[in-house]
């Protein structure tokens, strides 16, 4: 079934501004969890802006300003020496974030205008070709006008199970980290603006928009076939749909993927030209083809080129096919199959690769994939040896960033610590924001020991907890019992009813007993969102001030 029009309608500035406000704030967890929320949350915007994705880019960026400059300065503990410390790095970035929000929303704002005025167009195009849908140009007119629609600054998207894709997934973010070295050059703010301001590799840009050109040729032939109506398209008195289906925020709710057939080792090789798909057909091939105007590619959303450029020559010329007998317009919305958008050798577009939510909280909200290296557990051994014979917790933070969908990580942070035989405290935080300010890295999840103790969620690892899933929903905690079997477990709040429940209790010692049950649950794979990769590195940075050293 087709898909309305208005329903693909690209959200107001009005409608970001009001998602970017949905967010719990609770004075109630600790002044250091809300600053490592405000950097997940910016390194979320970062992450949108690569990708793309200027909608989702505008709300974390707005939701970042909102948690730094109104919630977090009412904190109760806003005004201790440490909160001030942490809050500085956040606060410097606030001028180069409130310029980028003005390059997105001139953005938006554009967009929003553009789907208006093509929206009417449309609309007009129906209500003249009513009269001649038995000849059915307005089928195609409506097919070609629907695949051309340029307010939609999302590529095709495939997406994928991470569970079945773990090489692709871990090889996906080897590159995208290979490439953002290469722009290591560039501050991370520098980049935003580019990115936003859509300065961002402006030569890229053009040979991605080069790609389809042959595709914008084909439906600028099949327009100027048909008898349509004159191309005036602008009409200011159009008037949106005045009641759009509600706009929230939440992970994308993915479908049943298929598997994808992944083989590294394959070099990328070019298509015969016998081995293309059949297109679809057309009244003539010998007739030259127009060139689209300058002013509908320029209206073009920025993409991140998914191939290197081509060289400037002539492209092979099609395969030759049969004439397939004129289409029935009995159900006009699915006379033509979509056209795929092609490179300039003939070889089809690769899609931007997402991967699906891996499992969801007891809520229904999805779960993102977390891919952690294999070797974690026994370098975090190696290190707490020593706090081991002395039966003594030692805890380390799990940083890594985002890369398509799916969260890596990749860096053991061993940070200043205070530890007995129970208890482990994280100290000088704001030295822990500084590195994640440096190093563009997010916290998913945290380990620590049992020195004597079997493998479980304390009160006290649970009251902790609650602080890093309150940061990223994805959040884990990785208890190591080496005396014990089982040795290690994986684990997150349930939500509901744990995270809720254990945030709004107040008891003051460090352990106490809980009056529900089913607080925690394990989220290791099978069922749960958190895989182990043998492909990843890890890095170990230790900030402890008498072994400060970094390890790769």
């Amino acid at each position: 079934m087709a898909t309305n029009y208005h329903d693909k309608r690209p959200p107001t500035v009005k409608e970001l501004n009001a998602r970017a406000e949905e967010y719990e704030w609770n004075p109630n967890v600790g002044f250091k969890y809300w600053a490592r929320a405000a950097e997940t949350i910016y390194h979320e915007a970062q992450v949108s802006l690569r990708e793309e994705r200027p909608g989702d880019a505008y709300t974390f960026f707005m939701r970042y300003s909102m948690l730094v400059l109104e919630h977090m300065r009412s904190h109760p503990d806003a005004k201790t020496p440490e909160a001030r410390k942490a809050m500085k790095p956040l606060r410097d970035r606030i001028p180069d974030i409130i310029e980028i929000l003005e390059n997105l929303r001139t953005q938006l704002d554009q967009a929003y205008d553009e789907w208006v005025r093509i929206a009417a167009r449309r609309d007009r195009e129906r209500d003249s070709s009513r009269s001649r849908q038995r000849s059915g140009s307005s089928a195609q007119s409506r097919h070609a006008a629907k695949d051309s629609m340029p307010w939609n600054p999302t590529p095709q998207t495939t997406f994928l199970d991470a569970n079945e894709n773990q090489e692709l997934a871990v090889d996906l973010y080897k590159k995208e980290m290979h490439r953002r070295r290469r722009q290591a050059g560039l501050t991370a703010e520098e980049v935003s603006r580019r990115r936003a301001a859509g300065l961002w590799n402006k030569a890229a840009v053009q040979s991605f928009q080069m790609d389809d050109e042959e595709l914008r040729r084909r439906m600028e032939d099949t327009r100027r076939q048909l008898d349509h109506v004159g191309d005036d398209g602008r009409d200011d008195a159009y008037t949106p749909v005045a009641d759009p289906r509600p706009v929230q925020y939440n992970y994308p709710q993915i479908g049943k993927s298929a598997t994808f057939q992944y083989e590294p080792s394959a070099p990328p090789t070019r298509q015969d030209a016998r081995s293309q798909p059949a297109r679809p057909p057309k009244d003539s091939l010998d007739r030259p083809r127009p060139v689209p105007p300058k002013e509908a590619l320029a209206r073009a959303w920025p993409v991140q080129p998914l191939a290197p450029a081509i060289p400037d020559k002539k492209p092979p010329p099609p395969p030759p096919y049969e004439q397939a007998p004129p289409p029935e317009y009995s159900t006009l919305e699915n006379t033509l199959p979509p056209l795929p958008p092609k490179h300039a050798d003939g070889t089809v577009k690769q899609k931007r690769i997402t991967f699906s939510a891996a499992a969801r909280l007891e809520n229904g909200k999805p779960l993102r994939s977390v891919f952690f290296p294999s070797t974690l557990r026994r370098k975090f051994l190696e290190l707490a040896a020593g706090h081991l014979r002395e039966d003594i917790e030692m805890c380390g933070l799990l940083c890594g960033t985002i890369v398509n969908n799916a969260l890596f990580i990749t860096c053991l942070v061993i940070p200043e610590q205070k530890g007995t035989s129970d208890t482990c405290e994280v100290e000088n935080e704001p030295a822990l924001v500084e590195f994640y300010v440096a190093e563009e890295l997010i916290t998913i999840g945290w380990i620590h020991t049992h020195p004597s103790q079997s493998c479980f969620m304390s009160s006290h690892d649970l009251h902790t907890h609650a602080g890093y899933q309150v940061s990223i929903p994805e959040s884990f905690a990785i208890v190591c019992a080496p005396r014990h079997e089982p040795s290690w477990g994986i684990f997150r709040l349930t939500n509901p009813p744990g995270l809720p429940y254990i945030l709004s209790c107040n008891q003051g010692s460090a352990f106490h007993p809980h009056s529900i049950d089913n607080i925690y649950t394990d989220a290791g794979a099978p069922g749960g969102h958190v895989y182990e990769s043998s492909q990843l590195d890890l890095k170990v940075v230790d900030l402890r001030p008498s072994t400060a050293v970094v390890r790769g």
